[in-house]
């Protein structure tokens, strides 16, 4: 590899740890200043995902210029862009099911109706029917 391409892919990577490293940054400062769990939510899973992702791709990059394919670093992306919005969820759910409270007001339309664990199965006689 010649200087002026190692120049470039270290400008590259050089760039995508430093949005990583911003984004981190956000999430951090969202988790600690943020008032409540719903509003804390958002720092993990939207700039910390976000901050994970760009050091994975400048890994996935740098792999890429040292003639070796990242399948690694792409396996781990893939499963924290699947695996942080699912647990978001269900954090958020088990915070319905405590009836735990919003600062900004309730936590819209959730408290009126059932968790999904909490729906019961409609059967084919109702009791008044036995």
């Amino acid at each position: 590899m010649d200087n002026n391409t190692q120049l470039v892919m270290e400008i590259i990577v050089s760039f995508f740890l430093m949005v990583g490293a911003f984004f981190t940054l956000v999430g951090g400062i969202g988790m600690v200043k943020l008032p409540d769990l719903f509003m804390r939510l958002h720092a993990p899973t939207k700039s910390s995902t976000l901050g994970l992702g760009s050091f994975l791709i400048a890994a996935m990059i740098y792999a890429a210029f040292h003639h070796r394919f990242g399948f690694a670093e792409l396996l781990i992306t893939l499963l924290a862009f699947i695996t942080a919005p699912v647990s978001a969820n269900l954090i958020a759910q088990a915070a319905i099911h405590l009836r735990l409270r919003s600062t900004s007001g309730d936590v819209p339309e959730a408290l009126g109706r059932p968790l999904p664990w909490q729906r019961q199965r409609k059967t084919k006689y109702s009791k008044d029917e036995l």
